[in-house]
């Protein structure tokens, strides 16, 4: 048996990788304790993290548990802790509760590009789709601060705005909505993809 090297990743690194249950639960019990009593962000981006572990493995109540820690931590990224409670509650048929949070975010006015990603993937895939096009949509506004000159190298350079066409893209297909110049992106980008995947 292979010796653990003193530079492997442990449970709670950053670039620890879990590949089975027992890993999972040592990770998510590692972040669940990291930067404890700072009140920092990266203490809020922790639990985070380990409430997405402890829901994986069915641990639901300390999913919950450490979801609610999280959003009690003012310096985390605005909006984020809600997010990754709202799709939480929505995966736990909760929706009420998970819309009082998706509201709570708004009012918080998040920046980062992975709030509204979140919001909109959770509400896509629970059936909520118009409002994941204006999620989405949020999302692109607030990262570029426009959207008329939006181009295929802003899709290609960034995986953020890439993450948000899409969800968008999807989200307006499936409300069969006519297509507007974002979306022509979307599908312009996807067959540059696969003729690239083609060419190898």
């Amino acid at each position: 048996m292979a010796r653990r090297s003193r530079t492997d990743p442990r449970p709670g690194d950053e670039d620890f990788v879990p590949l089975t249950d027992a890993e999972r639960r040592a990770h998510a019990e590692a972040l669940s304790i990291a930067h404890a009593g700072h009140n920092c962000a990266e203490q809020a981006a922790s639990l985070r993290q380990a409430g997405e572990y402890y829901a994986i493995l069915g641990e639901h109540d300390l999913a919950e548990q450490v979801f609610r820690q999280a959003l009690g931590i003012e310096e985390g990224e605005p909006g984020a802790a809600q997010a990754d409670y709202a799709s939480f509650l929505l995966d736990r048929h909760r929706p009420d509760e998970a819309m009082a949070m998706i509201t709570e975010a708004r009012r918080l006015h998040p920046e980062h590009p992975d709030v509204f990603s979140v919001i909109g993937e959770a509400l896509e895939e629970h059936g909520y789709a118009q409002q994941a096009v204006r999620w989405f949509t949020a999302g692109l506004v607030s990262h570029h601060g426009h959207l008329t000159d939006l181009d295929l190298d802003d899709l290609r350079d960034d995986f953020d705005t890439e993450l948000l066409a899409r969800g968008r893209y999807r989200a307006r297909q499936s409300l069969g909505l006519q297509q507007d110049h974002i979306d022509a992106l979307v599908q312009e980008l996807q067959r540059d993809n696969a003729a690239t995947a083609d060419a190898r």
